[in-house]
Order: structure tokens, then sequence, then C-alpha cells
């Protein structure tokens, strides 16, 4: 994979840009190798190469014609799997740019079949992880986060970036957290922190640690007494609210503690009308 380097920032781009709001994360670039026997013809290259400079430039309708365009002569053999790879990052990078909430949904699942189609053209590694922590990374955001641990988990070991495999282990803790399986989430956690130091994922898994339950974070107060009035009236409405404070000395108003993620997101869409900035914690 000639434009490997270029291949990284495209996974990196998916797991921090599109990721855990507000949470971020740095670019990186690292080249990857490709084997003569594996490599493409000239013409074809060129236009792998065009889509990937388009990626990079946010140009994701370019990337994904550039893509089609390769898969229009070379449907199958050398090349193909990085050309379906190529237009599943351009679909999923439509999404960064902001759509509808349908259309996003759209958007993720096309993606993903375009990385299941990559993966049955028997791509060499180190692509073949990369397809795998992409599929595992779209299955995270349509909340399949069983399918997510195991692509995530099969991406991880031949990864070739140590900044992405932080960021793809960090992933695999998250979904085992949204799974319930808060045990097996913390010890993910801390295999972030042990392999990986010092990375922003590290810090986020420290944060994460400990967990066992779920909360809805409505809203955030500079009064307490409002925030002790808002959770009163949520109380009236049978649902457990309370007032904590952040390091600002904010009063923020939550609900919980609440058994699953999908419950909680249950809860976020019951109050998203009168508190629309409302997410769920952890």
């Amino acid at each position: 994979m000639r434009n490997g380097h270029r291949a990284a920032i495209a996974l990196l781009l998916s797991l921090v840009v599109l990721g855990c709001a507000p949470k971020g994360g740095a670019r990186t670039k690292h080249t990857v190798s490709a084997s003569s026997a594996n490599r493409t013809a000239p013409a074809q290259q060129l236009l792998l190469d065009a889509g990937y400079q388009a990626l990079e430039n946010q140009q994701y309708n370019e990337a994904i014609a550039k893509a089609e365009e390769f898969l229009a002569g070379t449907p199958h053999g050398p090349g193909s799997a990085e050309a379906l790879y190529l237009k599943g990052r351009g679909i999923e990078g439509k999404n960064a740019a902001g759509v509808s909430t349908d259309e996003a949904r759209q958007n993720l699942q096309a993606a993903r079949t375009a990385y299941i189609e990559a993966l049955e053209q028997n791509p060499k590694q180190p692509l073949e992880s990369y397809i795998h922590a992409s599929l595992g990374n779209v299955a995270y955001f349509q909340d399949d986060y069983q399918s997510a641990v195991g692509q995530l988990n099969a991406s991880y070991d031949k990864l070739d970036s140590d900044d992405i495999k932080a960021w793809v282990l960090y992933r695999v803790g998250l979904s085992q957290q949204r799974l319930g399986q808060f045990t097996q989430a913390d010890q993910t956690f801390g295999a972030v922190q042990q392999f990986h130091p010092n990375s922003v994922p590290a810090q986020r898994s420290r944060e994460h640690q400990g967990a066992r339950a779920f909360y809805v974070q409505l809203a955030t107060f500079a009064s307490a007494a409002t925030a002790d009035q808002a959770a009163a009236d949520l109380k009236k409405h049978g649902v457990a609210a309370t007032r904590v404070s952040d390091a600002q000395g904010r009063s923020l108003l939550r609900a919980g503690p609440i058994a699953s993620y999908s419950q909680a997101q249950y809860m976020r869409g019951r109050f998203a009308e009168k508190y629309p900035d409302a997410f769920v914690l952890p």
C-alpha cells in the first residue's frame, strides 16, 4: 500500500473526528510499504494517489469518485481492496462535514459495506488491519459494540502506528463499557495506559475507569439553586436526578444511575427537547 501514510491519516481522523464528542485528537503520519507482487499498475496507482489527496483535502465526493473509477477498471485484483477502503473512508468523511441524521446513518452503512467488500478481496497486511479498524470504527458509531470489539481487536496487533493503536484499544474499552462489560473495559483501559503511556487515549482511559453505571448529563448551571430546582422537577416525573460540581464550580445536573447504555440513550432522547445538549456518561 504505497500511500499507507495517507490511509493512516484517514483512519485516525475517523477515530477522533467522528468519535466521542467533545473529545478530539491529533493526526499522525507514517509509511506503509507494499510488496512488489501486490502493487497496482501506474495508471491505476495515480487514481489512488489522487483519491488520497482528495481525502486529505476533505474533498470526499472526489475521493469516492476516484475509488469508483479505479474499481470500474479493476473490480478485483491488486489495489481493489485499497480502492474499496478509500471509498469507505470518503463516505465516512462526508459525515464529518455535517449531514442529517438519516444521511449519516446511510453513510455509515455504505462505508461498512465498502469495508466488508474490501476484506473479501483478501488484502495484504497492513491494509487488512486498517480495514478491520475502520470497520470496527463504523460499527461503534452504529451502536454495534459487539462487532466493534471484534473488528478493532482484529486490527490491533498488525497496525504499525503506536498512536493509532492507542486510539483503537481505547475504542475497544469504550465499546466494552457500553456493552456493560465494566470489568473488561477497566482491563482494556489499563492496557492503554500500560502500553501507550503519555498518550491522549491513556489520559481518557483513566477518566473512564471505574464506571459501573451510566448517567445522562442534562445541563450545566451557574447556580446550585437552579440545578437543585431542575433536579426536583425531574424527580416529580419519576427520574432520579442529582447535582454535582465540576472543577470550575459549576453545577451539573445528571440523571441516573442507569443500568444500560441503551436505557441511558432512551433517557437522553426523552429530555432532548428540554435539554438538547445532554449526553451520556461515561
